[in-house]
């Protein structure tokens, strides 16, 4: 069972992204794994024309990405050409591009940000800008404006539960329970949303340090689990 992820929050973060659209500023987002990058894109994308590549292992899965969008084939072209043939096409749209999830760029995905943010506005999504973690295109992120997703407060878990708990996913929790799973979480979306997702499906008493540790344990399993297959679809 999953649930559509609300957003909450992140009210500076979306009017520092609004801004940067209307100033055609580059943008860098940075945060932990399931603090909400992805949730602040796609909400950025409800109000604002982008374009998101989800894909940006490597230069063939960023063209394949892109390429979708415009319902292009590349026949038999080779991935240079489809690149040179992606590069003038996005400066004339005007329209800034996503690369969501950046990770380690090897050096071909490294100069072709390096071309695309010559062109048009770029935002990134990543864990971490330092050199180790993100690779060569590092040398390029001083154009960027930084923006970093803390973890969320007290009152935004809060308000993720409460709308849990209206739509009757949950059962209703006491303001100490509420507070008891932030502290769980760490303020971390996703880590609430999997709190949420095993309340649904078994009761826990909450105000049982044991239950509370199984329940906290249950997550754990069940997103390493999901990690795994998801990794065995990929190299599949």
């Amino acid at each position: 069972m999953t649930f559509a992820r609300s957003f909450v929050g992140r009210r500076k973060e979306i009017e520092k992204l609004h801004q940067a659209y209307a100033e055609r500023r580059h943008v860098l987002i940075v945060g932990p794994a399931g603090i909400g990058k992805t949730a602040l894109l796609r909400r950025a994308q409800d109000q604002l024309p982008l374009l998101v590549c989800e894909e940006t292992s490597s230069l063939r899965r960023i063209c394949e990405s892109l390429e979708r969008h415009f319902g292009w084939t590349h026949r038999n072209m080779n991935v240079v050409e489809r690149k040179n043939r992606l590069l003038p096409y996005l400066a004339r749209r005007e329209e800034p591009v996503v690369l969501d999830a950046v990770a380690f760029t090897p050096p071909r995905v490294a100069r072709f940000i390096h071309n695309l943010i010559e062109r048009v506005p770029v935002w990134i999504t990543c864990r971490s800008s330092q050199p180790k973690d993100i690779g060569g295109v590092w040398q390029h992120l001083h154009h960027f404006e930084r923006i970093e997703l803390p973890a969320l407060r007290p009152q935004d878990t809060a308000d993720l539960i409460q709308s849990a708990i209206a739509a009757g996913r949950i059962t209703p929790l006491t303001p100490r329970q509420i507070a008891k799973l932030h502290r769980i979480a760490r303020g971390n979306p996703r880590a609430v949303e999997e709190l949420l997702i095993e309340l649904s499906s078994r009761r826990y008493d909450l105000d049982d340090a044991f239950e509370t540790k199984l329940l906290n344990l249950d997550r754990r399993i069940h997103y390493a689990a999901a990690l795994a297959a998801a990794r065995n679809g990929v190299e599949s």
